[in-house]
């Protein structure tokens, strides 16, 4: 099984969102028929920092649709396995949501982000009144191989790996960010995952910047904790 995992650059500035877009699309299109797993990051429909709710509506309004429709393509025309997260449209508001596209380009799930950062919910208002209440991992089965789900601040809390090996997941799925751990904390927080749960982990993140220490470290661990990539 070949496994691509896309780190984009990420950006503080706003003002350059179209353009980080624009290369998120490049990369999906540059996908081929190789390729059996593809993840992307977390929000990716706000390719650069929104600093206050409607920077984050408006640019998830303007690449959301665009977004899932090239990610349903690509699984489609590369037979793969799609896995990308961006907003979605609940009853009490928008949720971070990770996507699951089957090897036909059709919705297979969906799996909703269970810690909130602060400034998700102070700040940027997502809907998390569903994270005050206790549910069983989110598994989602994609011809017979059972993926789980984690999204970038679920990485630190440990006590629910325990029960995530319980489902007996074959890969777990990080889209994520994590811009300010350093790459060493990020490998160490992935190779427990992968060890507690005896799931390999395909995590991908962001790049601040080639030679930057934090953020990035997108990659995939095998279940005895060996770094794959």
């Amino acid at each position: 099984m070949k496994v691509c995992i896309v780190q984009p650059e990420y950006s503080t500035d706003y003002k350059r969102s179209n353009e980080l877009f624009q290369k998120e699309l490049e990369y999906l299109r540059a996908c081929d028929e190789t390729i059996d797993i593809i993840v992307m990051p977390e929000s990716c429909d706000c390719p650069a920092l929104a600093k206050n709710k409607n920077e984050a509506e408006q640019s998830s309004s303007r690449y959301r649709d665009i977004l899932l429709k090239e990610a349903a393509n690509t699984a489609k025309r590369c037979s793969a396995m799609v896995f990308i997260n961006a907003r979605s449209q609940g009853e009490k508001g928008l949720r971070n949501t990770t996507y699951a596209f089957d090897r036909e380009g059709r919705l297979a799930g969906k799996y909703f982000k269970q810690h909130l950062v602060p400034g998700e919910v102070s700040e940027l208002k997502l809907d998390s009144g569903y994270t005050f209440e206790f549910s069983e991992p989110t598994v989602i089965e994609i011809e017979g191989i059972r993926f789980g789900f984690l999204v970038c601040y679920d990485f630190y809390f440990y006590e629910a790996f325990a029960n995530m090996a319980r489902q007996k997941l074959d890969i777990i799925i990080g889209c994520s960010h994590q811009r300010s751990d350093t790459h060493r904390a990020s490998q160490v927080m992935s190779q427990f995952l992968a060890y507690n749960t005896n799931a390999f982990v395909i995590r991908s993140s962001v790049s601040m910047d080639e030679a930057s220490d934090i953020g990035g470290a997108s990659m995939v661990v095998a279940p005895d904790g060996k770094v794959l990539c």
